[in-house]
């Protein structure tokens, strides 16, 4: 049996005038599609067959209702896109097929369904404000960002910005991936923008901080900088104190880089507040006295950048030790006690003591340097471990004097090099502690 099947003759025939697309046949299709379920005639065929009045197949016999439904929808909704070859006539028809399905009324879910899959479906069937928030609101509940982000962008090109921002404001989903996408596309002016009208002036304020810092030349970093502090000193928005703090430092240390064309040489295009203090450190050559004036003082520095007094010790200790000027390095820690100003100088430290010891040994300071910093410790037993750790002799010397343990001593005197300098100051320890302990034993029988 011969298979024929000619698709011109097919939409030509009186019966299928319903779908019939020349210029002189206006039809209506809705009422023969809704008249009778799918189609009007239950008999249609994709085929005719020679044979055809001894064999008529029904289209339903092969596809159900409902699987046929979604056929059409598919076809619907396919890509618009010519074949190759055409004739003029078949495209005009197939144009003119795709302009008489636009007309009719949207199909959400299916619509859906292929933005989903990441194909191209037309939007431009949704034209009333509630089809356009029922295809965002399923596609939100279905979880599709990329296709979530391509019905955004076609309500922000067919809304007016107050319908587009109460669509964002209602959907706070949709308003983060909206975000996102800006930020990933780079449109920094128009997430900064955003988070400002939805009243996010935190989220605004570091983004225009970022960027600002991300400027490679120093003039126009100091500009925006400056531009920023002016915007949010009259804004009125409330932005947490600590922000404008942060501000107001980062444009005293540009301003500080201009002014200091060396300490700027030495620095990388876009220097952190600590690497700037080490710049300082490297630069200061009075560390008893510092002139507060300087505004290359390492501590007036770490004061306008509103820098720890831990993160300060430990930048200049580092840099100090690596540099091998341990003179300086028992300056950094001394204090005017706040309480006694008159009162001289006392150390004081503001992190762990441990981690100090332990970092000067890493840079393979001194013996004499580690003692220093072992004799600020209150604990012998502390002391006498890390001495042992950092292998510094004389301290594990003071620690076992501190808890009396002379024949701990004694034994460790016999031990050491002999006439070596650990060995007499082990001598001497020892001798010490005697003293020490026949005057208490005098004052015990005079008592």
């Amino acid at each position: 049996m011969d298979l024929q099947f000619d698709s011109e003759t097919y939409w030509n025939r009186s019966s299928r005038v319903a779908f019939s697309f020349d210029d002189e046949d206006e039809v209506d299709l809705a009422p023969e599609l809704t008249s009778n379920g799918i189609l009007a005639d239950d008999t249609i065929s994709e085929a005719s067959f020679n044979n055809s009045a001894t064999l008529n197949l029904s289209i339903k016999s092969i596809l159900s209702e409902d699987a046929l439904k979604l056929v059409l929808q598919e076809q619907a909704l396919d890509d618009r896109v010519l074949p190759k070859g055409v004739s003029p006539e078949e495209e005009l028809k197939l144009l003119r097929r795709q302009l008489q399905s636009t007309l009719y009324s949207p199909n959400l879910e299916a619509t859906a369904q292929k933005l989903l899959q990441g194909k191209t479906a037309p939007l431009e069937m949704f034209k009333s404000l509630q089809e356009k928030q029922q295809l965002l609101d399923t596609l939100l509940v279905q979880g599709g960002g990329h296709a979530v982000i391509t019905v955004l962008l076609f309500l922000k090109r067919t809304l007016n910005s107050i319908q587009f921002y109460g669509i964002l404001r209602e959907r706070p989903k949709a308003l983060e991936q909206y975000l996102s996408y800006l930020k990933e596309s780079g449109d920094l002016a128009s997430h900064i923008e955003l988070l400002q009208r939805f009243g996010r002036h935190q989220e605004a304020a570091l983004k225009q901080f970022q960027a600002a810092l991300a400027a490679g030349d120093l003039s126009i970093r100091k500009k925006h900088l400056q531009l920023l502090v002016d915007a949010y000193a009259t804004a009125g928005v409330g932005i947490i104190p600590l922000y404008e703090q942060v501000f107001h430092a980062a444009l005293k240390m540009q301003q500080l880089m201009e002014k200091e064309n060396g300490l700027s040489k030495q620095l990388q295009d876009q220097p952190t507040p600590i690497e700037v203090l080490y710049a300082c450190c490297q630069a200061n050559s009075n560390w008893k006295e510092q002139d507060m004036l300087k505004s290359v003082s390492p501590q007036r520095f770490a004061a306008d950048q509103q820098i720890s007094a831990a993160q300060y010790e430990w930048t200049a200790l580092n840099e100090r030790a690596q540099a091998q000027a341990y003179a300086d390095l028992e300056c950094i820690f001394e204090r005017v006690p706040s309480w006694h100003p008159l009162k001289t100088k006392q150390f004081h430290i503001s992190f762990d003591l441990t981690i100090a010891v332990l970092r000067l040994y890493e840079l393979q300071a001194p013996s004499t340097v580690l003692q220093l910093f072992l004799s600020k410790m209150g604990n012998s037993g502390e002391k006498l471990d890390l001495a042992r750790r950092v292998k510094c002799i004389k301290a594990v010397i003071d620690a076992m004097a501190g808890m009396k343990q002379q024949q701990e001593l004694q034994q460790l005197k016999d031990t050491l090099p002999e006439r070596s300098e650990e060995q007499f100051y082990c001598e001497n320890a020892l001798k010490t502690l005697q003293s020490k302990r026949w005057t208490t034993d005098n004052i015990k029988l005079k008592l």
